[in-house]
C-alpha cells in the first residue's frame, strides 16, 4: 500500500497539483487585498489565485516536499535550475516573502529554519490519490475485478487536467510531471483493463485516446487489439498490432515484448476468440544486456542442469526476476522447454494449480490435471516469480509435482526462503559498486565517473534503483541527477512502459514488500528506521521494545525482516550486527512519521546514545584516552543522527551535550573539532548553567577550541570550566579540567602556569586514582620541563608517563610518551637513539590506530631525516603528516615541536630549492599508515 506523509493536524494550505495550480488555505482566514492574492479573496478565505509564477512554483516545491525544509540551494536549483544567478539568496527570499503575504494572517505556516524554508502545506489531491492506491493494490491481489475498477476510478476522479500545467517551465516541474503523468497512465491502465474484462463500454473511448497519445505504449496498444477484435473487427486489431511492429522498429530499433508477440499469433491463429487466454505464457523478454551477475547467472546454469529446487531471496528490487529470466531464456535457447508462473497478480484464495495449468498452456479438464502437468512439466525447467506471499501454497504445489522424481528443476523468486525438502537457497544481494556503475552506463550512455558513483550508492546498488536512475537521464544531466539523487523515493518513479506497478518506482516495491508483513514486523522495521548506522540486538530491544512491541518478541522479528531480505546482518567478533539499506531505511522513516511514531521513536534513541557514551566520562574510559575506540566509531552514525534530530526536527537542544561532551578525546580524531564545537555551542545556553552537565559541556568545548587554535577562548572556557567543577566538588572532573587548561597554557607557550596546573593534575589524579590523568599529567610536565631547557627532568617524566600508560595498555599513550623522549634526544644530539624512540612511538601509533600519534612519530623521522641530509625523505615525512593534520584538525601546540618543524623546512627548502615545494605537493596526498609500515618492515 502505498503511504503519504501525514500531518497531526490539517495542513494550513493545500495546493492541488493534478492539473492547474489550485491552493487553498484552511480554516478560513481573513487575507485582505494582500499582494499576490486577488482583491476578491477576503474574510472568507479559500482558495487563492497567486499571480506571480515563481511564487506559485514556490508553494508548489514546498507543498510537495509535505511539511519538510527544504535547504536553499535546493530551492534554487529546483526554481532557476543551472541559471547564473546574482544574489540567489536574496531571490528566494524575494519570493518568500511575497508567498507570505499571499497567505496574510497565516504567513506563519512558512517558517525558515536552519535546514532551509518549509510550508504546513501538502499536495491536497495527490495525497488522496496515494491514499486510494491502498484499496487498489488489495483489490488487485484478491483477483476483483470490479473493485480494482472502481478503485481506479476513485483515484482518477482526483485528476482536473495535466498535472502542474501552469508551471511547465520551471526546472523540477520536469520530473514531477514525468512522474504524476506515469502514477495517471498506470491507473488508466488499470481502469482500462478491468473495464475490458467486465465489458464496461465506455472504456473503450478513452483507450482509443490513450492509444492515440502513447501509440508506442504496448500494453495501451495490445488492449486496443483485444477490445477491437472483441468487437469483431479482427483484422483492425491486427493491423493496429503490425502498426506498432514497424514503430517501434523505426523509431526505436526494437521489437515487440514476448506478450505482444503471443497476442498477435492468437488473433491471427483464431480471429474469433481474440481476447481468449494464452495457451501457454510465454517467457518475459530478455534483456539485451546482463551486467554483474556473471558468477550466479553460470552457477545457476550449473544447478539447472539437473532437477533441483533452487529459491533466488533477496530484497525488493535487487534483481532476482532479471536472474531468473536470463537463466530461462537461455536454457529455452538450448532447446530445453521453459514454463513461466508469475504469481504476483494472485493472491491466497486463488489456485495455484489452476495458474499453473494455464500458464503451461494444457488441457486440466480430466480428473487428475496435476498427472497432466507433471507429464508436460517433465525435464523441463519452471520458473515460478514472486512467490513470497505465498509460500505455503507454493511449496505444496512443488510437492505436487513430484519434481525430485520427474526431472524438473525449479527456480523460485521469493524474498523470504520456502524451507521446502530440498531446497537450495541463493541469497541474490546488491551490485557490486563496479558492476552498478556498469549497469548506469549501459543504460544511460554515460561515462564511468565519481557522479556516476555517488548514484549508485544512494540506491545501495539495487539494479532497479540504477535502472530508474539511468531513465532519467534523458531529461537530466548526470551531475544534476547526482545532486538531486539523496530523494531517490520520490524521484525514481518512472519504471519501463510494459512493466507492472510493482516496478514503476522503488517505493511501489517496497510497498508490495512492506504489505506482506504482519504488524509486529511492520513496527519493527519502521522503528529500526531511527537508527542510521545499524545496531546490535542490545541496541535494537532498548528503542523499539514497548507494550507493543515486547522485548522478547523482538529478537523472532529481526530474524523474519532478515529472511525476508529487508534487513542485513553483519557478524563480527561483536556479535551481530543489523542494518538496513539506505533504500530501504528511507521508506521506512516515511513509514514511522506516517504511524505518528517518530518523535517518540527518536527520544528512544537519542536515550539510547546518552547511555552508550556514559561509559567512556572518566578520561576517555579503560585507559583508551585518545585512540579512536572501535565501540563509539561503529556508532558514530547514530550519534550524530541523534544530535541532528535534537538540534532540528526534535528541538531538544539540552539533550546534546550529555552525547558530545563525554568523547572529547574522540571528535579531533575523527576530524570532527568544528561540527563538535558547533552542536555544543548550540546545545550549552540550554542546559542548567549549575549543573555537572553544563561544566562537563564546558571542558569538552574548551578542548575543542584549543584544537581549532583559538587558544585565549579555549583558556576562558577552561578556567569556567574549573571553576564549575569546584563548585559541584567533583574531584575528579576538577582533575581532568586542569588537565584541559594545561594543555591550552601550553598551546600559549606559558610554561610556569603549564607546570603549575599539571602538578596538581597529578597530586590529584593519585588522590581520584586514575592512571590516565596522572599519566598525562607527568607527560605535560615533562613538555613544560622541556621547553624550558630541562632535559634531563623532562626524560625523568616522560619515561614515569610511559611507564603509567603502559600499566594501562594505552597504546596512544605510550605512541606520545616515546614520541617525547625521541625529542628530548634528538636536541641533545643523540641521534640514534632519537630514531630507535621515533620507531617505537610510530608502531604504538600503528598498533593502536592513532591517527596524531602517527603524524608526530613521522614528523620526528622527517626532523631526524632533514638532520641527516636525507631532504626528498624528509619533505615526504613532513608534507603528508601535515597535510594529515589539517584534515583532522589537529595543529602542533608544542612550542618546541613546532620550532623543530620550522627549522627542518627550511633545511630542506635551502638544500632543494624550488623542488622541495613541488616533492612537498606531490606527498601531502599520500596516505599515513603504508608510509608508516616502510618504517615498520
Amino acid at each position: 500500500m502505498r503511504t503519504t506523509k501525514e500531518f497531526p493536524h490539517r495542513p494550513t494550505v493545500a495546493v492541488d497539483v493534478l492539473g492547474p495550480i489550485r491552493l487553498t488555505i484552511s480554516p478560513p482566514a481573513r487575507l485582505g487585498d494582500q499582494a499576490g492574492a486577488d482583491p476578491g479573496v477576503g474574510a472568507g478565505g479559500g482558495e487563492v489565485v497567486v499571480r506571480q509564477r515563481l511564487v506559485r512554483a514556490l508553494a508548489v516545491r514546498l507543498a510537495l516536499a509535505r511539511g519538510e525544509a527544504v535547504a536553499d540551494d535546493i530551492l534554487v536549483r529546483d526554481l532557476w535550475g543551472d541559471e547564473e544567478l546574482a544574489r540567489p539568496a536574496a531571490r528566494l527570499r524575494v519570493l518568500a516573502s511575497r508567498l507570505r503575504g499571499v497567505l496574510g494572517d497565516h504567513a506563519p505556516a512558512l517558517r525558515r529554519t536552519a535546514a532551509g524554508f518549509s510550508l504546513d502545506a501538502a499536495p491536497a489531491d495527490l495525497v488522496a490519490v496515494e491514499k486510494a492506491m491502498g484499496p487498489l493494490d488489495e483489490a488487485r491481489r484478491s483477483g476483483d475485478q470490479a473493485r480494482v475498477h472502481a478503485a481506479a476510478a476513485a483515484a482518477l476522479a482526483h485528476w482536473r487536467g495535466d498535472p502542474l500545467v501552469d508551471l511547465n517551465d520551471v526546472p523540477f516541474v520536469v520530473a514531477e510531471q514525468r512522474r504524476l503523468e506515469s502514477l495517471r497512465l498506470e491507473l488508466q491502465l488499470a481502469w482500462i483493463e478491468t473495464g475490458l474484462s467486465l465489458n464496461i463500454a465506455t472504456v473503450r473511448p478513452e483507450l482509443e485516446r490513450l492509444t492515440t497519445r502513447h501509440p508506442l505504449h504496448e500494453r495501451l496498444v495490445g488492449l486496443s487489439a483485444v477490445a477491437l477484435a472483441r468487437a469483431g473487427d479482427h483484422q483492425g486489431a491486427l493491423s493496429r498490432l503490425d502498426t506498432l511492429r514497424r514503430t517501434l522498429a523505426d523509431e526505436l530499433g526494437i521489437d515487440p515484448s514476448p506478450e505482444t508477440v503471443s497476442l498477435e499469433q492468437r488473433l491471427r491463429q483464431d480471429t474469433s476468440a481474440a481476447a481468449a487466454p494464452v495457451t501457454k505464457v510465454s517467457l518475459p523478454q530478455a534483456s539485451k544486456s546482463f551486467v554483474g551477475r556473471g558468477h550466479e547467472y553460470a552457477e545457476l546454469l550449473a544447478r539447472v542442469a539437473r532437477p533441483c529446487a533452487v529459491t533466488l531471496t533477496g530484497g525488493p528490487g535487487v534483481g532476482k526476476t532479471r536472474l531468473a529470466r536470463e537463466v530461462a531464456t537461455s536454457e529455452q535457447d538450448r532447446g530445453r522447454e521453459v514454463n513461466w508462473l508469475d504469481l504476483a497478480p494472485l493472491g491466497e484464495s486463488d489456485n495455484l494449480t489452476a495458474a499453473l495449468i494455464a500458464a503451461l498452456g494444457v488441457d486440466g479438464s480430466g480428473p487428475d490435471p496435476m498427472a497432466i502437468c507433471q507429464e508436460a512439466l517433465s525435464g523441463a525447467l519452471l520458473v515460478i516469480d514472486n512467490a513470497e506471499h505465498l509460500v505455503d501454497a507454493v511449496v505444496r504445489l512443488i510437492e505436487a509435482i513430484h519434481w525430485q522424481t520427474n526431472g524438473i528443476s525449479i527456480v523460485v523468486t521469493s524474498q523470504r526462503p520456502l524451507r521446502l525438502t530440498g531446497e537450495e537457497q541463493h541469497r541474490v544481494g546488491p551490485l557490486a559498486a563496479e558492476a552498478g556503475a556498469e549497469l548506469f552506463c549501459a543504460r544511460s550512455n554515460a561515462e564511468p565517473g565519481p557522479e556516476v558513483n555517488t548514484i549508485c550508492a544512494a540506491v545501495d546498488c539495487l539494479p532497479l534503483g540504477i535502472e530508474l536512475a539511468a531513465g532519467l537521464t534523458r531529461t537530466l544531466s548526470v551531475s544534476q541527477l547526482a545532486e538531486r539523487i539523496d530523494n531517490r523515493l520520490r524521484l525514481l518513479v518512472r519504471g519501463p512502459r510494459d512493466a507492472g506497478l510493482r516496478h514503476t518506482s522503488l517505493r511501489a516495491a517496497l510497498d508490495w514488500s512492506h504489505e506482506l508483513l504482519e504488524k509486529p514486523a511492520r513496527l519493527t522495521l519502521r522503528r529500526l528506521s531511527v537508527f542510521a548506522g545499524g545496531c546490535t540486538l542490545a541496541g535494537a530491544v532498548e528503542v523499539l521494545e514497548d507494550d507493543e512491541l515486547p522485548a522478547d518478541s523482538i529478537p523472532d522479528l529481526l530474524a523474519e525482516l532478515s529472511d525476508r531480505c529487508l534487513l542485513t546482518v553483519e557478524t563480527n567478533p561483536g556479535g551481530g550486527r543489523f542494518r538496513l539499506l539506505e533504500t530501504v531505511r528511507d521508506y521506512a522513516v516515511d513509514q514511522l512519521q506516517s504511524a505518528g511514531e517518530e518523535d517518540d521513536v527518536r527520544r528512544r534513541h537519542v536515550a539510547w546514545c546518552t547511555d552508550l557514551v556514559k561509559q567512556f566520562d572518566r578520561f576517555g574510559g579503560q585507559g583508551d584516552t585518545f585512540a579512536t575506540n572501535p565501540h563509539v566509531s561503529v556508532e558514530e552514525a547514530n550519534l550524530l543522527a541523534a544530535v541532528d534530530w535534537c538540534l532540528g526536527p526534535g528541538a531538544e537542544p539540552e539533550k546534546v551535550t550529555a552525547i558530545v561532551a563525554p568523547l572529547w578525546w574522540y571528535w579531533p580524531n575523527r576530524g570532527l573539532v568544528t561540527e563538535a564545537s558547533g552542536w555544543l555551542r548550540e546545545s550549552l545556553p540550554a542546559v542548567p548553567a549549575d549543573s555537572a552537565e553544563y561544566a562537563h559541556g564546558l571542558n569538552t568545548l574548551a578542548s575543542l577550541t584549543r584544537y581549532s587554535g583559538a587558544f585565549d577562548e579555549a583558556r576562558e572556557l577552561g578556567e569556567r570550566c574549573l571553576a564549575a567543577f569546584r563548585a559541584l566538588g567533583d574531584d575528579a572532573m576538577i582533575t581532568v579540567a586542569l588537565m584541559a587548561l594545561t594543555r591550552t597554557c601550553m598551546a600559549q607557550n606559558n610554561m610556569p602556569a603549564t607546570l603549575a596546573h599539571a602538578q596538581e593534575a597529578e597530586r590529584r589524579s593519585r588522590v581520584v586514582d586514575n592512571p590516565p590523568a596522572r599519566a598525562a599529567a607527568l607527560n605535560y610536565m615533562g613538555l613544560a620541563h622541556r621547553n624550558l631547557g630541562r632535559p634531563a627532568e623532562a626524560t625523568e617524566l616522560f619515561a614515569a608517563a610511559l611507564a603509567e600508560w603502559e600499566q594501562i595498555n594505552d597504546g596512544g599513550g605510550c605512541s606520545i610518551a616515546w614520541e617525547n623522549l625521541s625529542i628530548v634526544a634528538r636536541q641533545m644530539g643523540d641521534l640514534s637513539k632519537a630514531r630507535e624512540f621515533a620507531l617505537r612511538s610510530l608502531w604504538c601509533a600503528r598498533e593502536s590506530d592513532f591517527p596524531m600519534g602517527l603524524c608526530s612519530a613521522l614528523e620526528s623521522l622527517g626532523c631526524l631525516a632533514a638532520l641527516g641530509n636525507r631532504y626528498e625523505e624528509a619533505v615526504r615525512l613532513l608534507a603528508a603528516a601535515g597535510q594529515h593534520r589539517i584534515r583532522l584538525a589537529l595543529p602542533v601546540q608544542v612550542p618546541d615541536e613546532n620550532t623543530d618543524l620550522e627549522q627542518a623546512w627550511q633545511e630542506v627548502r635551502s638544500a632543494l630549492g624550488p623542488a622541495a615545494y613541488t616533492l612537498a605537493e606531490a606527498s601531502r596526498g599520500l596516505p599515513l599508515e603504508p608510509l608508516a609500515d616502510e618504517y615498520l618492515t
